[in-house]
């Protein structure tokens, strides 16, 4: 039937299936279930006749993503020039990946000395040049077309080779002017003289996911790239990794460029918010913008008009100094927002009248579906859930307490129901998740030297009152775990769901609940503790 369509109808259809393609590298395939059913799907429709063939190819091959197991960018390399010439042509999107528990190995002394000095000068010459073997020939991106590539993704967690994103002429994506695009997963041990990075270059520049810059030319190209595409940008992602060692790290290079009077916050006063032409540079088309490891300490009272952050339809704001302040900033503007996901994570202990801001700025949120708030105690848990109450258009709600209370799931089987009462007047609450952080896990794993399929007890107990009558009577799965950081965890996480009037494990079988799982993926993933450079190829079995 397809095949009778017209062709206009007939791509419309195929762009909206998803084609992402996933390419392994020996062993290190990454299975996305419902991107690769999708890009199967295509395949399958290749197969039907020439004229489907025809039209399904480009969306085929639209995008790429090349994955390795290991280090090393040979074969990062050889998949890229193994694609045949001839649908070289049809890709538009294009990225290099690790899988985080390869990635984090990388920083492991056992793995590779480089990766331990801070001071990558003394790392020799030689040995960088084997460790980006390969990714500086340029034939790797000769067949493609002059602004053929719409996004390219580092996301290896790796240092960039300066070959890739720099301004000179030999760099391998000076021709593809036309990237929207762009997601740079770095290494914060790199080198100074390694990953120079011109974003000027790309002027239809319209997202930009940049995680693990710390080096002062990093913050500089940062500089320029909001001085010429500030006023386009709609997605911003910054991540500092640690914001204490990047402030050092720009202050020394400051200090020996520069005779000014060091800035209170080289951020948001130097980087930030520069002047063009003497006029400051606003972000008036952001509308998603995720910050974590940075400091709104002594930032500029304009702070959030600098964002727009009244227009934003999501903000993430994961371990950032002073992130009160900016909740405060913008409630007392008076204005509502246009929020529909808020993130908030924050770690340290904060002053008794944290609760009243982070409810103050839900409350300028009348159009909210997404919350997810990781808080440590104490915590106003009457206030948040009066507030919260209030919010009708609230489709997801995620809430983790950073507290010990001598019990690894709920604080105590007793008043378990009493916690989660307000649910069960939700009816169309259908998952939750129980959170466990992935190392005390992966401690518990060890100390009771058990299968780590299975949890402990405590939340079975949990798992029999929640499917019970007296429970929460519409939750269809209950999940268990720590599925953050690109499921590294996942070995030790629980899926469980309703089975007549007890209880059972998802079994592959269970599509639709497969389905609302993955579709859910994103709120069982928010608010992660561990930061990605904490994590450990120990933690699998």
């Amino acid at each position: 039937m397809l095949d009778t369509l017209p062709l206009e109808l007939l791509n419309m259809i195929l762009s909206n299936v998803s084609s992402e393609s996933v390419l392994g590298v020996e062993s290190g395939l990454i299975q996305l279930s419902s991107k690769i059913t999708s890009h199967r799907d295509l395949k399958q429709i290749c197969e039907v006749c020439t004229r489907l063939w025809d039209c399904a190819t480009p969306h085929l091959y639209r995008c790429q993503v090349f994955t390795a197991a290991n280090s090393s960018f040979a074969e990062l390399t050889a998949a890229v020039k193994a694609i045949p010439t001839r649908y070289v042509k049809y890709i538009r999107e294009l990225e290099l990946r690790m899988p985080i528990h390869h990635r984090a190995c990388a920083h492991c002394w056992r793995y590779d000395e480089m990766w331990l000095v801070e001071d990558d000068a003394s790392v020799p010459e030689e040995l960088l040049c084997d460790y980006f073997e390969g990714i500086d020939d340029e034939r790797t991106y000769s067949e493609f077309l002059d602004d053929q590539l719409r996004s390219f993704r580092w996301n290896l967690g790796q240092c960039i080779p300066n070959i890739t994103l720099s301004s000179n002429e030999f760099s391998l994506l000076r021709k593809q002017r036309k990237i929207e695009s762009l997601i740079i997963h770095t290494d914060i041990y790199c080198d100074h003289g390694v990953g120079s990075v011109d974003l000027v270059q790309f002027p239809d520049l319209r997202s930009l996911s940049w995680k693990g810059l710390n080096k002062y030319s990093d913050f500089e190209c940062l500089k320029d790239c909001i001085r010429a595409h500030g006023n386009q940008l709609v997605s911003l992602t910054l991540d500092l990794v640690d914001w204490y060692r990047a402030k050092d790290i720009w202050t020394d290079e400051f200090r020996r460029q520069s005779d000014e009077a060091m800035p209170d916050n080289f951020l948001f006063q130097r980087i930030m918010n520069p002047k063009a032409e003497d006029e400051k540079i606003i972000l008036q088309s952001l509308k998603y913008l995720d910050l974590s490891a940075i400091s709104f300490e002594i930032a500029a009272i304009d702070m959030p008009v600098l964002f727009n952050t009244v227009n934003l339809r999501t903000l993430k704001l994961r371990k950032c100094i002073g992130s009160l302040k900016w909740l405060e900033l913008v409630s007392s503007s008076g204005k509502l927002t246009e929020l529909k996901s808020f993130e908030l994570v924050l770690t340290n202990c904060g002053p008794i009248n944290t609760m009243k801001a982070i409810c103050n700025f839900i409350e300028r949120a009348p159009k909210l579906e997404i919350l997810c708030l990781m808080l440590r105690r104490p915590i106003n848990w009457e206030s948040l859930i009066s507030t919260i109450c209030r919010c009708s258009s609230l489709t997801r709600l995620v809430m983790h307490s950073l507290a010990d209370e001598g019990n690894q799931i709920l604080g105590g089987e007793d008043h378990k129901a009493s916690q989660l009462q307000i649910l069960q007047a939700r009816p169309l609450c259908k998952l939750l998740h129980i959170r466990a952080t992935g190392k005390a896990m992966v401690s518990m794993y060890y100390s009771n030297i058990r299968d780590p399929s299975f949890p402990p007890l405590e939340i079975y107990k949990f798992a029999k009152w929640a499917f019970s009558a007296d429970g929460l009577p519409n939750v269809t799965v209950l999940a268990w775990g720590d599925f953050s950081h690109e499921g590294h965890y996942s070995e030790h996480n629980d899926l469980l769901c309703r089975c007549g009037t007890g209880y059972r494990r998802l079994n592959p079988s269970d599509i639709s609940l497969w389905d609302l799982v993955n579709d859910n993926m994103d709120m069982l993933a928010a608010c992660p503790f561990a930061e990605f450079t904490d994590l450990s190829s120990d933690d699998f079995m």
